[in-house]
C-alpha cells in the first residue's frame, strides 16, 4: 500500500507509473485531512466541545456563528449552558495553521491560572485580530519584556492619560459635548413638540469620533452636524457631509474589517471588492494623519496625541511614522465606539430607572459641566460613575478578552492545549455571574460599584495589557453621561428592546432609541 505524507492510502488514491513519483488525488487529500482531522480530535478530546459538522473542518460552523454579529452573544451564553464554565473549538490546521484550537472559560480558578501564567499568555493571538491591521500598535505588539517595542510603546503612549494631558482635553470635550446639546435642541425643535425621539447610540458614535478627531488627531471633526434634521439652516451640504463621515466610513471599515479577521482564512481579506474598500480606508486614515504630522503643529496649536507621540522619546530612541500611525489608529480603535457605545447603555438604564435619573440630576445640579475639568470627573461626580460603571458591567463593551499559547501548556489539570491555541476569557459572562456578584446579578444597581469591584470583573482587560486608555474612557464617558441627563430628560419610549450586536464591540442592533425633551421646558 503506498504511503503519502506519512498516511498509507489505497492505490485508487494516487496516480503515477511505476518507478515515479506519486502524484496527489483529491481522494489523496481527503484522506489525508480526515486522517489528521481524527488524530487532532482525539488530541483534544478532554475539552468540551459542540459537535463538529465534520471531522476535516472541525469547529468551523460554531465558529462561523460566534463570527456573526446578531448570534455571537446567543450562542456564547447557549453553549455555556450546554457544555459548562470550560468548552472549545477545534480548528483544522490547513485553514489555521497556527492556531489549532479556540479555548473558552469562565472558570475563575482557570481565569485566575491563566492571570499566573505570565510566560505563556503574555500577548493577543498573532496573524489575526488587530495583527492584520495594525500590527505596530500596543494592541498587536508582543510583550515580551522590559526592551521589547511594546514595553517601549507603552512608556510613551502612558502620559497621554496624565492629568496634564486630560486637564489639557477638557476644553475640547466641553466644546463637543456643546455641539451634541445644540444638534439635540434641534431635533427636539423639529419635531414641533418638547419631545424627540433620538438615536442616541449613533449620537454618541458620532460625538466620541469628534472628541478622538480633535484630541487625537488635531483635527476639528464635526460629524455630529450630520445629525441635523434635514432642511436645518445649517445642514451640511452634501459635500461637507462626506467629508465628515469619511473619516468615520474609513474607522468603521477598520474594525469590521479587524473583526473579519477573528476568524477567517488569511485568502479572504484579498478578494477584489473587499480588499479594495480596505485600501481605500486606510488611505483616508493615512491622508488625516499625514496632513497632522506634515503640517509641524495641529488645528489651532492645541494638544493632541498625535503630535505628543511625535515628539515623544526616550532618549535618541522616537516611533517610526509606521509605528506613530499604527499606535494612533490603536487609539482611534480602541478609545471611540466603546466609550460611545458603553455610554448609550448608561443612559438607556438610566431612562428604564428613574430614580437613577433623578440621582444624576441631582449631583449635577451643584456641579458647572461647561468648565468642569476631566481630572474632577469621578471626586465631583461619584454617583455617575458608579452608573456609568455598573453599565459598563450590565453591558460590557467588550465581551471577551483573548491570549496566545505562546508554548504547549495544560490549564485546570487536564486541558491540553497546544503553542498558538486561542484562550479566551468569556467578559461577558463573569458581568452577570451570581457567585461573583450575587442574587441580584440581573439587576442594574449603581450602589453595588460603591465598594469597588471583585477581582474577577475585568472590563478593561487584565495583567500588563489592562487598556491603557481606560482612565480616559471613565471620564469622557462619564461626563457624557452627566451632560446629557442634565440638559435633557429621558424616558423609553414605544421603541424595541435593544438586541445584542458585537462585533469587536457591543452595541445594539436597533440602536439607542429614546424619547427626550429639555429641561428647561
Amino acid at each position: 500500500m503506498p504511503s503519502v505524507a506519512g498516511v498509507d492510502l489505497p492505490n485508487w488514491c494516487v496516480a503515477g507509473a511505476a518507478g515515479a513519483v506519486a502524484v496527489l488525488t483529491p481522494a489523496a487529500v481527503y484522506a489525508y485531512l480526515l486522517r489528521t482531522g481524527r488524530q487532532r480530535k482525539e488530541f483534544f478530546a478532554d475539552i468540551p466541545q459542540p459537535k463538529e459538522g465534520s471531522v476535516i473542518f472541525g469547529g468551523v460552523g460554531t465558529l462561523a456563528k460566534l463570527s456573526k454579529p446578531d448570534k455571537a452573544l446567543p450562542t456564547i451564553q447557549q453553549t455555556y449552558e450546554e457544555l459548562g464554565d470550560t468548552w472549545g473549538v477545534r480548528l483544522p490546521k490547513w485553514l489555521f495553521r497556527n492556531h489549532e484550537f479556540y479555548f473558552h472559560t469562565r472558570d475563575p480558578a482557570i481565569i485566575a491560572e491563566i492571570l499566573s501564567k505570565k510566560d505563556v499568555f503574555h500577548s493577543r493571538a498573532s496573524g489575526m485580530v488587530f495583527d492584520t491591521t495594525i500590527p505596530l500598535g500596543l494592541l498587536s505588539l508582543r510583550s515580551e519584556g522590559p526592551h521589547s517595542q511594546w514595553a517601549f510603546h507603552r512608556r510613551l503612549v502612558a502620559p497621554l492619560f496624565s492629568d496634564k494631558f486630560l486637564l489639557g482635553y477638557s476644553e475640547q470635550v466641553h466644546e463637543k459635548a456643546d455641539l451634541l446639546r445644540f444638534v439635540l435642541n434641534q431635533r427636539i425643535e423639529d419635531t414641533k413638540s418638547t419631545e424627540a425621539q433620538c438615536d442616541l447610540q449613533q449620537c454618541l458614535k458620532l460625538i466620541t469620533l469628534d472628541i478622538i478627531g480633535s484630541i487625537g488627531f488635531g483635527f476639528n471633526s464635526n460629524a455630529m452636524m450630520t445629525y441635523l434634521p434635514e432642511g436645518h439652516p445649517q445642514e451640511l451640504s452634501k459635500a461637507e457631509a462626506a467629508g465628515e463621515l469619511e473619516f468615520l466610513e474609513a474607522s468603521e471599515i477598520l474594525l469590521q474589517e479587524t473583526q473579519k479577521r477573528t476568524a477567517e482564512p488569511t485568502f479572504m481579506r484579498y478578494l477584489p471588492r473587499r480588499f479594495m474598500r480596505w485600501r481605500k480606508a486606510t488611505g483616508n486614515l493615512d491622508k488625516r494623519i499625514n496632513a497632522v504630522l506634515n503640517s509641524g503643529k495641529s488645528e489651532g496649536s492645541r494638544l493632541n496625541m498625535l503630535k505628543a507621540l511625535q515628539d515623544a522619546h526616550e532618549g535618541d530612541r522616537k516611533m517610526s511614522k509606521a509605528e506613530l500611525t499604527d499606535e494612533i489608529l490603536t487609539l482611534l480603535e480602541a478609545g471611540h465606539e466603546t466609550t460611545g457605545y458603553t455610554t448609550s447603555w448608561a443612559l438607556y438604564e438610566v431612562a428604564c430607572h428613574p430614580e437613577v435619573q433623578e440621582k444624576i440630576l441631582a449631583e449635577t445640579s451643584a456641579v458647572d459641566l461647561d468648565s468642569l475639568p476631566l481630572t474632577n470627573v469621578q471626586s465631583l461626580l461619584p454617583y455617575t460613575w458608579m452608573v456609568w460603571q455598573e453599565a459598563l458591567r450590565f453591558h460590557p463593551t467588550v465581551i471577551q478578552f483573548g491570549r496566545q499559547a505562546e508554548v504547549d501548556t495544560t490549564l485546570g489539570g487536564k486541558y491540553k492545549l497546544t503553542a498558538g491555541s486561542l484562550v479566551t476569557i468569556s467578559q461577558c459572562m463573569l458581568t452577570h455571574s451570581e457567585e461573583i456578584w450575587g442574587p441580584d446579578v440581573m439587576s442594574f444597581s449603581p450602589e453595588r460599584m460603591e465598594k469597588g469591584y471583585p477581582e474577577m470583573h475585568l472590563p478593561f482587560g487584565f495583567g500588563g495589557r489592562t487598556c491603557i486608555g481606560k482612565r480616559l474612557a471613565y471620564v469622557e464617558g462619564v461626563y457624557l453621561l452627566a451632560f446629557l441627563v442634565k440638559n435633557f430628560r429621558l424616558r423609553v419610549g414605544e421603541a424595541p428592546v435593544p438586541t445584542p450586536y458585537v462585533t469587536i464591540t457591543h452595541s445594539a442592533k436597533e440602536g439607542i432609541q429614546l424619547m427626550m425633551s429639555r429641561r428647561s421646558d
